[in-house]
């Protein structure tokens, strides 16, 4: 006679044991919070339509800095109200159209000037407290000429808000040739009201730094002269 049970017997044997003492067990606790336990705090919901939102800001190639001139064309915005969007190019007489405001000169302001000037005339009429946004999204062409004795004289583009002086123009345009007169150039400048104003000015001088350097301004015509010996 085959005294051992059969395998299989043993282990469901075996296995009925043990559940009968799991289900015997007492049940676990959780474990108590103490008051040194922190809470979590939620996690925060933001939503597109929250009052913080703020409109996305125009592209802006011009620094506030940057002094309007006729040309430039010029994009306005006003946070939370779209049918007052504009772009308009700035005219000869350096004046704009605007919604609302209709003719409005902006020529010869800063950007930052001209923004808190028409967040001044809306809220005088129209609005309360706006937001004025005022950006230059194309600036008007900007070009010096050079001439004489430089290595390359011509026409030369200021890009966007930039300032050069009369020494870097000359840089510019290759520097003075071998018989340039470095102590003789003129400057023809147009005025605003249509005439033309001539400045001598002494490149020796300013290098030296006994007297002031000039700025170069759109539309200038240099001259460098030529030496006589």
């Amino acid at each position: 006679m085959n005294v051992f049970p059969k395998i299989p017997t043993l282990v469901a044997t075996l296995l009925l044991g043990g559940t009968w003492l799991l289900a015997q067990a007492p049940p676990q606790q959780p474990a108590a919070r103490t008051e040194d336990s922190p809470t979590p705090a939620p996690s925060p919901v933001r939503t597109s339509d929250s009052d913080d939102a703020r409109p996305h800001q125009i592209i802006s190639t011009g620094e506030g800095d940057y002094v309007l001139t006729p040309g430039d064309l010029v994009e306005l915005s006003i946070f939370r109200e779209p049918d007052l969007s504009s772009r308009s190019m700035i005219a000869r007489d350096g004046t704009v159209q605007l919604p609302l405001l209709r003719e409005v000169k902006l020529a010869g302001m800063t950007v930052r000037a001209a923004r808190d000037m028409l967040g001044k005339l809306y809220g005088q009429k129209y609005l309360v407290n706006p937001q004025v946004y005022l950006n230059v999204v194309q600036f008007a062409q900007r070009k010096f000429t050079i001439m004489g004795q430089v290595a390359k004289p011509g026409s030369y583009e200021l890009q966007g808000g930039q300032t050069i002086d009369l020494l870097e123009a000359i840089g510019m345009a290759g520097g003075f040739t071998r018989i340039a007169d470095r102590g003789r150039l003129l400057i023809r400048r147009k005025l605003p009201d249509g005439g033309n104003e001539i400045i001598k000015a002494n490149a020796t001088r300013m290098i030296q730094g006994k007297t002031e350097i000039i700025d170069v301004k759109p539309g200038d015509v240099i001259t460098v002269g030529e030496s006589w010996y």
